[in-house]
């Protein structure tokens, strides 16, 4: 087995247990719970102390982001409270819907204010486990096809983890602009329906 392959079932086994524990729970609470079983996967890796990732420093903020169910549903609780914050992920979602997953690159997540997640505690695992160890590489890969060094033992954790997020429904991962606007603007009942509505991330 590969070290990436080891990794990726290193997060899914422990995302998977977590899931287990919480299966009477809501899917934001599922997702809070998984977030907390893996963060130390995401952060006890042999590069974690040289990662260039600092507050204001927000490159990979513009790269599209697939999210599962139960992380929407998270997401989508911690932002309903701020009115400017959910209009404005709604006028992304529409301005953004003509545009294919290619193009949505360079566009800055709605969620990103003053280059720093405005809801970073309730964060997806896309974000979670990408850690860069260049900054000035992350600027350049947002205009060229070069890929920026990261931190590859928390990436393909990250990656497990997903994966089981993502088997709590059966509609896998969406876009997260268009997921967030579908939860805010649905019906409590027919959340689940509404995520499935939403942009199918690429190999959902």
């Amino acid at each position: 087995m590969s070290t990436n392959q080891a990794e990726f079932y290193r997060g899914l086994e422990a995302a998977g247990d977590a899931l287990q524990r919480s299966e009477n729970r809501s899917p934001a609470e599922q997702a809070t719970l998984v977030h907390k079983a893996t963060e130390p996967l995401l952060t006890k890796t042999k590069l974690h102390a040289q990662l260039a990732c600092r507050r204001g420093c927000s490159h990979c903020c513009h790269y599209p982001v697939g999210i599962t169910y139960p992380e929407a549903m998270r997401l989508a609780m911690a932002v309903r409270t701020h009115p400017e914050l959910v209009a404005r992920i709604n006028t992304e979602s529409q301005s953004a819907r003509e545009q294919t997953w290619e193009q949505l690159v360079g566009l800055p997540c709605p969620l990103l204010i003053n280059d720093a997640c405005s809801a970073h505690e309730s964060r997806p695992m896309p974000c979670r486990a990408l850690g860069s160890l260049d900054a000035t590489a992350c600027a350049d890969a947002l205009s060229t096809d070069h890929s920026p060094p990261r931190d590859e033992e928390a990436w393909w954790r990250g990656l497990g983890a997903a994966h089981a997020l993502a088997d709590v429904s059966s509609a896998g991962s969406r876009e997260l602009r268009s997921a967030l606007s579908a939860l805010l603007t649905a019906e409590e009942h027919d959340s689940e329906q509404a995520f499935r509505s939403a942009r199918a991330a690429p190999g959902a």
